[in-house]
């Protein structure tokens, strides 16, 4: 036996370390296999979330608002959201000595697709034109003026305004015929009290 080691001493002292260096090699891949690793279904997931918050900040930031009226140049702009009447205003070159600026809500906010109207200062006030001191100027009255001719209240006096600033001035009496709820039978009983100069 003493014979057997003698003989085999060498090679044991080379093949010793060699075990536990693989021992060691075996430990240390089992160990690093442990760690969790972040799943590709969970980086799909929030590469998705950061695309679609990079699609809300690339919202169109812009609208077209309709300016009729009073203005030096009347049509179509092309508007940012948060913008108000009074940006609207100046970007069609200002209003006319004409217009009744008292009329126009110069800080609204606009939105897309709606028409401002600038209307004109009524003849009354300004004396260039004769007038009935009888009849309402249905293209520049307000609410409370509209709502004193016969047959005409506050909801209708809200539509006759909502109709002016979508289609523009009435070009006559009988145009207010196209509102909702007015009909030749109030158009007969309306129809001396009103004008649209």
């Amino acid at each position: 036996m003493l014979l057997w080691f003698k003989t085999h001493q060498k090679p044991l002292f080379v093949f010793i370390p060699l075990l536990i260096l693989f021992l060691f090699f075996m430990f240390y891949q089992t160990t690093q296999s442990s760690v969790p690793v972040e799943s590709p279904l969970h980086e799909k997931k929030s590469l998705i979330n950061q695309t679609e918050g990079a699609s809300a900040v690339l919202e169109d930031p812009f609208i077209f608002v309709d300016v009729k009226g009073e203005v030096k140049h009347e049509g179509v702009y092309e508007m940012k959201i948060g913008d108000r009447v009074i940006d609207l205003i100046q970007k069609a070159g200002g209003e006319l000595p004409e217009a009744d600026m008292a009329a126009v809500n110069m800080a609204q906010k606009l939105q897309d697709e709606m028409v401002i109207m600038v209307p004109a200062i009524s003849s009354e006030l300004t004396g260039n034109q004769p007038v009935q001191s009888d009849t309402i100027n249905i293209n520049n009255a307000t609410q409370s003026e509209l709502e004193t001719i016969p047959g005409i209240g506050p909801a209708k006096a809200s539509a006759i305004i909502q109709y002016r600033e979508e289609h523009g001035q009435f070009k006559s009496i009988e145009e207010i015929m196209n509102i909702s709820g007015i009909g030749e039978k109030t158009f007969e009983k309306l129809k001396e009290s009103i004008s649209t100069y």
